[in-house]
Parts: C-alpha cells; structure tokens; sequence
C-alpha cells in the first residue's frame, strides 16, 4: 500500500486546493497591477476547484446530478457576473469567467483518478493566463500571411497526416507516406518554434538573439543575411560574422535532436563528430566574443525569415526529403557506400534536414548500416557548413569573410579530423 493510497481522498482535496490557487494567484495578480476588481481572485478560485472536486466526490453517492447540478449554478454565477460588468461597463472580457469554469472541471479531473491531467491541465491554464502580454503582442505583429500559413498548416498536419498510408509503396520499400509526412511536420515545427520566439520577442533585442532564433529556423539563412547586411554596414562586419558562427553552431544540436527523434540508436555514432564540431564553433563563438566584448550585446539587426509553416514549404521539404530517400537508396545500391556519401555531400550543400532525416530512417529501417549513415550526416554537415563559408564570401564585406573563413576552417577541421580519427579507429 502505498503513501497515496492511505492518504486517500485527502491528497486530491489538497492538489485540488492547489490548482485552484495557482490560478487564482494569476488572477489576482492581474487584478491588482491593474486596479481592477473582478469575481474572482486568490480566494474564490480555490473554492470554484474545491466545488467542482466535491460534486465529482459525490457523483459516486449521488449520481451525476450532483456535477451536473455544481457546473449550472457555477454557470449561472459566471453568467451573472459578466452580465453585471457588462452593465457597469467595467470591461467586456470572459478570461476569468472562463477560467474559472475551466477551474472547476479540473477539480473534478483530479478527483476521478486523473489527477496527472488536471493537475498539468491547471498549470498550463495558469500559464497561458499569465502570457497575455506577449500572445497579444505576438498577434499584433502577425500578418495575414502568417495567419494563412498557420492555419493551411494546422490542416496539413491534423486532418491530412492522420489519413495518409502508413506502409511503403515503392518497390524500394523506403516511401513511407505517413512517415515522410510525420518528419515535415516535425521538422517545421522546430522552424516555427524559431519563428514564434522572433515575433513574440523581437530580434532587435540583440545580434546573438538574433542569431541564436535565426539558427533555429535556418542558419543559411542568417548566414545570408548578415553577410549582406555588412556590405551596407561594413563597420558592422566583425559583429556579424560573430552572428553567422553564432547562428551556424545551432545547426550541431539541432541534427542530434533530428536523430534522436528518428532513430535513437544511430545518436551514439554521431554524438562525438557533431559534438567536437559544436564545441569547435562555441569555442570560436566564445574567442571572438573575449576578443570583441561589444559582440555581446551587439547591434540591432534583423534576420528576414519568411513564415516556415507555409503549405507550399511544407511540400517541397517533404517532395525533397522523397527524393533523397530514392537516391541515397539508389546510390547505395549502384555504388555502394560511397554513392551514400557522394549523395549526402551534395544534398548537405542546401540542408542538412533531410539528409540526417533520410539517413535516420533507412538506418532504423534496416537499408543502411549505422556507421554509414553516421559518416554521411557528418558529411553533410560539413558539406553545409562548407557552403555557408562560400555564401559568406560571396555577399559578405572583406572584414567579415576573413572573421567567417577562419571559424567555419576550424569547424570543418575539427570534423574531418574527429570524423576521420573514429573511423580509422573502427
């Protein structure tokens, strides 16, 4: 018997109580920075989730009248109440109306053996409450483009992945719809997670938040952008081609998420070559930084991104991550495991998404060898890198191709080398 179990109803009334509290702390919170009075506050949300908690305790006695007969005189209440403030044109808003509904059906949750999910239920309540600055500030600089994007997305991933075919259909047995499309979705999601922080926060807080964001949706990208920017602003060189090195280590631990998602077991033979490279490039983050103190703070720059959940995004990253399926098949077939690492090179030099994807997925599907697919990530990310340097050069000022040149040399020698040593190692 367990400690809960003697403890039995007690420690639910309690986590009830608490939940309760949280939101109301919220909300009172609100209330008094704002001078304003409403229903509910520290108090009475404790007593709407204890409510909700004992009409769910009596339902087992009682029947379900006794919840049902609770949520339609807490509505009534609720009800009441926006009426009146409607009335004295006190504000027109249903947050705390609503939560407090919420706050109830949570009570009860915990009280019918799903404790876990009421109380994670109330916690994010109480979070999303406490975010109104940002949210709201977040679809102040939303366009109707993102709108758009966002919502063709959300159709994509939630009514069309579910009833795609989850089995091969191709004579290679490597195209697998639902699979393929699954990995979009992820992989769009990581961009968009980037591309939310940028609007909600603001890339004018500073060069390495910039960076930091800009990685995260697409360092070739920033790469792009900065390098551009400092032929207007050649002053500006130094500090930027910090953001690139900055922006382009994200690149390292994103790929090990990628894998880890796809096929944990092929972590452990990218681990140590992707992780030297990241280290490389934080050490090089880290010198130029010591070196340039002001690179720190930096000026404010903005990296352009464009919204990554568009539909048409979505379907060329998943026609891409296709084809790449093919070749790598393919390849290996007709050339064995070095047509596998000529493919990743060359694929490497736009992304690295879909290669580490594809290679993950044969791997776990059995068609390429772990050490195979390891060197052909590895590959591919100093294929990228590489051709980040080459963009650098290309529409970057004199002072930053020198500043770039130098850090992505490190990198890419510290991959081969590593790369190299592991293999002549085996």
């Amino acid at each position: 018997m367990t400690l809960l179990t003697e403890l039995e109803p007690w420690w639910r009334f309690a986590a009830v109580l608490l939940v309760g509290a949280l939101i109301g702390l919220e909300r009172e919170f609100i209330q008094q920075r704002q001078h304003e009075r409403e229903f509910a506050g520290i108090r009475t949300f404790p007593l709407i989730a204890m409510l909700g908690a004992g009409a769910a305790y009596l339902e087992g006695r009682a029947g379900a009248l006794a919840y049902i007969a609770g949520f339609a005189a807490l509505a009534l209440l609720v009800l009441g109440s926006y009426v009146i403030s409607v009335y004295r044109g006190s504000g027109h808003g249903m947050t705390t109306q609503v939560a407090a509904l919420l706050c109830y059906q949570f009570g009860a949750l915990i009280i019918w053996d799903y404790a876990e999910l009421g109380v994670a239920l109330g916690v994010v309540t109480a979070l999303v409450l406490a975010l109104k600055p940002p949210l709201h500030g977040a679809v102040r600089r939303m366009s109707a483009e993102d709108l758009r994007a966002t919502l063709e997305f959300a159709i994509v991933a939630a009514v069309v992945l579910p009833i795609l075919p989850n089995r091969a259909l191709d004579p290679l047995g490597v195209l697998n719809p639902f699979s393929i499309w699954l990995l979009v979705v992820f992989v769009s999601g990581i961009g968009f997670l980037g591309y939310v922080l940028m609007k909600a926060l603001g890339t004018e807080r500073g060069i390495g938040l910039t960076a930091v964001l800009g990685g995260v949706v697409s360092s070739t990208a920033s790469t792009l952008s900065f390098s551009s920017r400092s032929k207007s602003s050649p002053r500006l060189s130094p500090t930027l081609a910090w953001g690139i090195l900055f922006a382009s280590s994200i690149m390292f631990p994103r790929i090990l998420v990628e894998v880890a998602v796809v096929h944990p077991p092929l972590l452990g033979a990218v681990a140590v070559p992707l992780g030297a490279m990241f280290a490389a490039s934080l050490g090089m983050v880290a010198y130029l930084a010591w070196r340039r103190p002001q690179f720190q703070d930096g000026p404010q720059e903005e990296v352009e991104v464009t919204n990554p959940l568009r539909l048409s995004t979505a379907v060329a990253f998943g026609l891409a991550f296709a084809v790449v399926l093919v070749v790598v098949r393919v390849a290996q077939d007709v050339f064995g495991s070095a047509g596998v690492y000529a493919a990743a090179s060359l694929t490497g030099l736009t992304g690295v998404d879909a290669i580490t994807l594809s290679m993950a997925e044969l791997t776990a599907l059995g068609q390429v060898a772990p050490d195979v697919a390891a060197v052909a990530i590895v590959l591919a990310a100093i294929s990228n890198t590489t051709a980040k340097a080459v963009l650098a050069v290309a529409y970057g000022a004199p002072q930053l191709r020198r500043t770039v040149l130098l850090g992505f040399g490190v990198v890419v020698a510290v991959g081969v080398m590593v790369g190299a040593t592991i293999l002549v190692w085996k």
